[in-house]
């Protein structure tokens, strides 16, 4: 270490210490004290640490206050932290580091098509100079004392460069530099910003040509800078729920792992969807789908439904593996945190082995399996390959009548009596909703969160529920009758039909109504009709609403409460806090000696799963995009939109059909 002479001609300064710099001062018979604040007299010399002398030389260093402090006494100036916003280079521009110039000289010297390499680089000098032997471009840069921060003290912008010397392939353009390039176009994870994308970006600022693999490496620097790593979430996942629960008091998070602390189990439910439960029908849909990230693994979703027939989110869970442990897992924290209410809970799923054996073995009696329909027709089609056996099935199981699924399950029968047998082997008892399609709805909401690492995902997902209780608690506070306005509209659509048929008194609450010639029995007490569809679905029947409007009374009297308009806005009533920024987390010591490590999993190489694979049950059609129209439907192979590239084409136009 060296001592340096700051010499001034203020008559007064006060200069603040950077955090970065020296944090110590002698006054010159080298006693250390404090230099938070430091005021510099007229004329007064003061010794102070700086960085490495020179080699014997044995001259005082002579810098002043803004070499020093990094900012002139007499007009602050900003250090510069980032490179955007800067087009230029001027002497005198402070960086606040080595790295940042370089970053900035490389995106001039690509977007100004020229190279430079080091001709120096150490811990006090950063010297690049032009590609090119003979011409003078040259930029210096010096250390300021023991910070490391740089000051540029030259810099010449002239070129005199041979047109042989620029190329398309930048040696500067390497993907350190594309990465901070393309950082803003990645901030947020709902924009779709592919490597062609950057590819054809970099191509239209810099005229640089890349390479695929070059743009690709690029893109997952930028995303581990903004994201952080794989690997570095899972370390953060516990401080992440902790700060979850301090923002958010009575959410409930659980955390596993094996006994190489590896990442095993997650399990997270919002204190606003325990608040909101019991609001809901005792109804939850539970699926399944895959994580596409480094470490796949699959996310597990529990939804249920709001009065206003929309989806209500419940519970997330993450596990390395979907099995019969991990279901079981996920299903025991489902009943402990939504498990207290009264009534029987129906638990509706597809026709996983693992999700059937968790509910039985978890739940017991309290709750019962109901199979979608939709999973169970698809098995049915790809099983028995009987014509007209999906839509017989579909029939007898959206029957409410009795009658009316007897008739559809003995046609079923005389198709095949296997297909009979199979579908009478699951509960015959029915429920509200036929099937998944409220936690499938949720699984696509969530393509893109599911590309992102743990905790980057689940802040999407935070973000998305925020969002929703805040847009479904003003629609509720802007309906102005008493019913949601779904329940309220599917009354409406059949409000004429209703005042069409002929109602009989029996007595006060009991009526008979006549509609095409059929009868039917409503009882307004037990809100019953011969129908069926009155008490299942907890909503008047166009029948039901005849006998209501008969005796004068409010609909709204004879739905079932969940939904009520006053159901529904208790229902959003809970409000879900962001976390805030990392820096600002109040983590206690206990949490930051977990030790979390990313699951056991061997990452294989290519390009990871984006999309489910469909099985060919589901009958769907890809959709084709011409790469030259970009229209839907065909290839470019018979695009007629280019006669020329395409003179053999099969394919006819308009004009010359």
């Amino acid at each position: 270490m060296c001592h340096v002479i700051v010499e001034t001609d203020a008559n007064e300064a006060s200069v603040a210490a950077s955090s970065q710099g020296s944090s110590r001062i002698t006054e010159s018979n080298g006693e250390k004290e404090d230099a938070n604040r430091l005021c510099i007299n007229k004329n007064k010399k003061i010794p102070i640490f700086s960085g490495q002398k020179r080699k014997n030389d044995k001259r005082p260093l002579l810098l002043n206050a803004a070499e020093i402090f990094c900012f002139d006494l007499s007009s602050p100036q900003q250090i510069i932290r980032a490179v955007d916003g800067v087009d230029d280079v001027e002497v005198g521009m402070v960086f606040e580091s080595k790295k940042l110039i370089k970053l900035c000289m490389s995106m001039i010297a690509m977007e100004g098509s020229f190279q430079f390499k080091k001709q120096r680089s150490d811990g006090m000098n950063f010297w690049l100079k032009c590609d090119q032997e003979d011409c003078t471009w040259l930029m210096k840069a010096r250390s300021l004392g023991e910070t490391k921060m740089f000051k540029i003290t030259k810099y010449d912008k002239v070129h005199k460069c041979s047109v042989d010397i620029v190329k398309s392939d930048h040696k500067q353009a390497t993907s350190s530099v594309i990465s901070e390039f393309i950082k803003p176009k990645l901030l947020d994870p709902k924009v779709q910003y592919g490597i062609n994308n950057i590819i054809q970006d970099v191509k239209q600022k810099f005229g640089v040509n890349m390479s695929y693999e070059k743009a690709w490496r690029s893109r997952v620097e930028a995303l581990d800078d903004i994201r952080g790593s794989f690997e570095d979430s899972f370390r953060l996942l516990p401080h992440y729920l902790h700060a979850l629960k301090n923002q958010n008091p009575g959410t409930i998070t659980r955390i596993e792992k094996d006994e190489h602390d590896r990442f095993k189990y997650m399990f997270v439910a919002y204190s606003a969807s325990i608040t909101g439960w019991k609001y809901c029908r005792p109804l939850i849909v539970v699926d399944g789908t895959f994580l596409k990230g480094k470490y796949k693994g699959t996310l597990f979703v529990a939804c249920a439904k709001d009065g206003n027939n929309g989806i209500f989110p419940l519970a997330f869970g993450v596990r390395d593996w979907e099995n019969n442990l991990s279901w079981e897992w996920f299903m025991s924290r489902l009943k402990e945190t939504f498990g207290n209410r009264n009534e029987v809970l129906c638990i509706v799923s597809d026709r996983h082995q693992s999700i059937e054996r968790a509910i039985k073995l978890v739940f017991k009696e309290t709750a019962f399996h109901g199979v979608c329909t939709f999973h169970f027709k698809q098995n049915i089609k790809a099983r028995f390959k009987k014509a007209g056996a999906g839509e017989l099935f579909e029939s007898a199981a959206r029957a409410y009548r009795k009658e009316d699924f007897d008739y559809f399950m003995a046609k079923l029968g005389e198709l095949s009596p296997k297909i009979r047998e199979y579908v009478l082997e699951e509960d015959p008892r029915r429920y509200n909703a036929q099937t998944s399609n409220i936690a499938e709805s949720m699984n696509s909401a969530l393509k893109k969160a599911r590309e992102l690492h743990i905790v980057s995902m689940l802040e999407l997902l935070r973000e998305k529920l925020q969002t929703w209780f805040v847009e479904r608690t003003k629609a509720a506070n802007e309906v102005m009758h008493d019913l949601t306005p779904w329940a309220n509209e599917k009354l409406q659509k059949i409000l004429q039909k209703a005042f069409q048929m002929k109602v009989e008194t029996l007595t006060v609450s009991r009526f008979n109504i006549t509609e095409n010639q059929r009868e039917f029995i409503v009882d307004l007490e037990n809100r019953t009709c011969t129908c069926r569809r009155f008490e299942h679905e907890e909503l008047p029947c166009a029948h039901a609403i005849a006998a209501i409007d008969k005796r004068k009374l409010p609909k709204h009297l004879f739905c079932g409460r969940w939904y009520l308009n006053s159901e529904y806005k208790e229902t959003y009533k809970g409000v879900i806090h962001p976390v805030g920024n990392e820096d600002d987390w109040d983590i206690p010591e206990e949490i930051r000696e977990i030790i979390l490590k990313h699951p056991n999993y061997k990452v294989r190489k290519g390009r990871r799963q984006k999309e489910r694979y469909r099985p060919s049950s589901e009958n769907y059609v890809a959709k084709r995009k011409c790469g030259c129209c970009k229209q839907l439907g065909h290839t470019r192979k018979v695009c007629i939109k280019t006669p020329i590239a395409n003179a053999g084409s099969k394919r006819k136009s308009f004009e010359d059909a």
